[in-house]
Parts: structure tokens; C-alpha cells; sequence
């Protein structure tokens, strides 16, 4: 069976009248946590702030218990993911830009 001049080109007409894949601009770049000496390296190398800033930078934002606090790359950025306990039992997950401190988001 030999194909027609013309299917190849009404198959390309029909992929190109298919819609886009439609993407999302507000997600933000994968995260990838680093470990501990990881952490330790680019904290010595004085790319991020100190871990204690972090926390009371988080503390301030969503005040509670630190119980778990991770230096992550985001992208090309370093961020700080701080996870606080409240009283009234109450999680909190602030998201701080590494280098400065300032608060991202609150979850």
C-alpha cells in the first residue's frame, strides 16, 4: 500500500490544529533538598544564612515550634523550608529565600 502526497501533509494539518499543551507558569522549579554536609558547605561558603536565622525568621511568620527545618535548591536559588507546630496543634510550612531570610510563602 503506497501513501498519497497528500496524507502526510493532512496528518501534519491535523497536529498542527491540535491545541498546546497547556503549562503552568506559577509552578515554581522543582525542589531538591541537600544534605547535612551539604548544607554545612554552602552555609560555610556564606551563600545562605544561618540555619537559627531561618528559624526565627520563621518563627515570626508562623509562630510555633520549629520541628523540622531543610536548605533546599529551588531552581538556581537556595531556599530555606521550615516547618513550625502550633499550640492548637496547627502545622505550618514557610518557605524562606535563602540568601535573605524573607518570607516566600506560608502554607
Amino acid at each position: 500500500m503506497t501513501m498519497s502526497p497528500v496524507e502526510p501533509i493532512l496528518a501534519l494539518a491535523l497536529l498542527a490544529s491540535a491545541p498546546a499543551p497547556i503549562l503552568r507558569v506559577d509552578n515554581p522549579a522543582p525542589m531538591s533538598c541537600l544534605s547535612s554536609d551539604e548544607t554545612r558547605a554552602v552555609v560555610a561558603e556564606g551563600r545562605v544564612i544561618q540555619p537559627a536565622d531561618a528559624s526565627r525568621h520563621a518563627r515570626r511568620a508562623a509562630p510555633g515550634e520549629v520541628v523540622r527545618i531543610r536548605l533546599c535548591r529551588q531552581g538556581e536559588d537556595f531556599v530555606y523550608v521550615v516547618t513550625t507546630l502550633k499550640r492548637d496543634g496547627k502545622v505550618a510550612r514557610v518557605t524562606l529565600e535563602g540568601q535573605s531570610g524573607k518570607v516566600a510563602t506560608i502554607r
